[in-house]
């Protein structure tokens, strides 16, 4: 029997979408019955798993050697993320507070494991770097929040501050309480698989 195993440069919420050109990620085949495929079949492969589905496309899909999967493990701390947020203040924000924002840049952020991830990680305190953040105004109430942030950033509980586990966050310097109603991936920097013809 055919088993499985997937591992991916890390994870999202299931609300989120991954944008830009994807997460890398890798297939572990155990025990297969063919061990030997040609990038013509692997083309085949993901020519089929593309025009299956709207829900999710495949780039570069190729054999790799077990050595190479280090580069997706060692991206997960050193790699950088690019989100879009569109969030909302149903009391209204100041745009002297969005400015305050835009002057933000290498923000050192301490986050406890938050709450909603507690049941299912260890206990610990984090150290993440928020390298930009760029919010631009869309009416009274929202706004979009651009951030690039080191890999592991818990970006929902920099927002809130997850009842005062993540510090500083974005409650605290914008004064006010904060929704975001959307979260999209828009890059991960880790420059992994190598590119192949399509």
């Amino acid at each position: 029997m055919l088993d499985l195993k997937f591992s991916s440069s890390g994870r999202e919420d299931v609300d989120v979408r991954c944008l830009g050109v994807g997460r890398p990620f890798v297939i572990e085949f155990i025990n297969p019955r063919h061990t030997l495929l040609t990038q013509t079949q692997v083309a085949v492969l993901q020519s089929a798993v593309n025009e299956s589905t709207h829900l999710v496309k495949l780039r570069h899909l190729q054999i790799v050697d077990k050595k190479d999967v280090k580069y997706l493990k060692e991206g997960e701390e050193e790699k950088t993320k690019t989100y879009c947020a569109l969030c909302l203040s149903t009391q209204g924000y100041n745009t002297a507070a969005l400015d305050k924002l835009n002057e933000l840049s290498e923000v050192s952020v301490e986050q406890k494991t938050p709450l909603r991830v507690l049941h299912r990680r260890p206990l610990a305190t984090r150290t993440r770097i928020v390298h930009t953040i760029t919010a631009v105004p869309i009416d009274l109430h929202y706004f979009k929040l651009y951030l690039t942030t080191q890999a592991g950033t818990y970006i929902k509980e920099f927002k809130h501050g997850d009842l005062g586990r993540t510090n500083p966050n974005l409650r605290q310097v914008i004064g006010v309480d904060l929704d975001i109603v959307a979260l999209d991936v828009e890059n991960v920097a880790l420059d992994w698989p190598p590119k192949c013809s399509e």
